[in-house]
């Protein structure tokens, strides 16, 4: 019964890790606030880079679209020291283009990097502005976003804590079927839960493997008591027999 068990724990997990190696891919996200002084500049950036490891090497051909939706306060932005006058969005798409030969033996079409380029959008906001940006990316493909918003006195980057500009990226379930597009958060949500559904199964295993020690543990303290008691009959039998001889002598003796 231990050995099943085991059994059926590792190949469990065995296929665990081959379905993530076979569909998989990252997309890697930094974001920082950057103060500038010597330009009265207030910056919010973020990249991105996107990795497949996927055992398809599906990422070459397929987009993976990133979703920025971009806000802009109402401008000018009046504070108590000057104004935020206006507000920049520059996307830095640093973008890898990929043959298209056939892989055989596994299955896909991958190909080899043919080129590498570098696109530029720019968004210039005297105004408040709402909307989104799609851009399309495949592997080892980054993108840097920065929403720059110029403060016309220097004081007010340190006494407020206000974005005049900033923007909220969605990124899809990659390889998920049926799933289209979703927040980092509901993506980060899903890995949580999946996190948890897996502790969960190994909590299971644990303690069946638990009542299976236990119960060998019994199963050996009961066989051991059997083995004492049957050696106390024995020894029990054993002065029953010399007790009945020392008696069956003496009723022999006192008749003669």
């Amino acid at each position: 019964m231990m050995k099943k068990l085991m059994t059926l724990t590792f190949c469990t997990i065995f296929l665990m890790i081959i379905i993530s190696n076979l569909a998989s891919a990252e997309v890697y996200l930094w974001n920082s606030v950057i103060k500038d002084e010597t330009e009265s500049l207030v910056k919010y950036h973020a990249f991105y880079w996107f990795d497949d490891t996927s055992g398809r090497g599906i990422g070459k051909q397929k987009d993976i679209p990133i979703t920025l939706w971009y806000d802009v306060q109402s401008l000018p932005l009046n504070l108590t020291y000057g104004v935020v006058d206006w507000c920049n969005l520059t996307l830095k798409h640093y973008r890898n283009t990929y043959g298209t030969t056939f892989v055989a033996f596994q299955g896909f079409f991958g190909g080899e990097l043919l080129n590498a380029t570098t696109e530029t959008q720019s968004y210039y906001f005297t105004a408040s502005a709402s909307d989104k940006i799609i851009i399309n990316m495949r592997d080892k493909d980054s993108l840097t976003a920065t929403m720059s918003c110029h403060y016309t006195d220097i004081n007010s980057l340190f006494e407020y804590n206000i974005l005049g500009g900033s923007f909220t990226t969605y990124m899809p379930s990659f390889e998920c079927e049926g799933c289209t597009e979703y927040s980092l958060e509901e993506l980060s949500n899903q890995i949580d839960r999946q996190k948890q559904i897996t502790a969960n199964e190994l909590s299971i295993y644990d303690k069946i493997q638990t009542a299976i020690d236990w119960n060998f543990q019994i199963w050996l303290i009961l066989s051991w008591i059997i083995k004492i008691g049957l050696i106390l009959v024995a020894l029990g039998l054993i002065f029953a027999s010399v007790y009945y001889f020392y008696s069956f002598l003496t009723k022999i003796g006192e008749t003669i």
